[in-house]
């Protein structure tokens, strides 16, 4: 997973007809043999390639977003895998690497959720007055997976965090 997720926060800020040449290069400097680095070069590349993923690595993205706040006494630290901001809306995503990837957001596991749960509600005291949405990508499928206010919610709620 942390390949993967070094490939797509490195790739997007490369030319396109460059990204495949960097991404190998990048993979074989981490120790990586080059059968290993076609795999995951060419999972990257699914989701980077996707047009449903194209806001994500667009200008209104970050990747690798720091966030820190306080949830009801709780000191919250992390890392949004790519972030954007577009006028009121903002929309946290989180690069997972299951296989297979839970077919619902409600199948995913809960740590998975409370995490970007935790997130939405950092962004919220970061950026108040904006839609703060949260979703996963899975990158095996590669897939979208938006996760609703309630399931997050229930999540907060399971932790005591309500």
């Amino acid at each position: 997973g942390t390949l993967i997720h070094g490939l797509l926060q490195r790739l997007p800020e490369i030319a396109p007809a460059r990204r495949e040449e960097a991404g190998l290069s990048w993979l074989r400097r981490q120790g990586v043999t080059h059968d290993g680095a076609a795999a995951l070069l060419e999972e990257a590349m699914g989701v980077l390639d996707d047009p449903q993923f194209s806001p994500a690595f667009g200008p209104d993205s970050r990747a690798e977003a720091p966030i820190v706040a306080t949830i009801k006494g709780r000191a919250v630290r992390g890392v949004i895998d790519r972030l954007i901001v577009r006028g009121t809306d903002v929309l946290a995503i989180d690069f997972k690497t299951d296989r297979p990837p839970p077919a619902d957001a409600a199948d995913a596991a809960q740590a998975y959720v409370l995490q970007m749960a935790l997130y939405r509600e950092s962004l919220r005291q970061a950026l108040p007055g904006r839609e703060v949405r949260c979703a996963f990508v899975w990158t095996f499928a590669p897939r979208l997976t938006p996760l609703s206010d309630a399931l997050m919610d229930e999540s907060l709620s399971r932790a005591g965090l309500d």
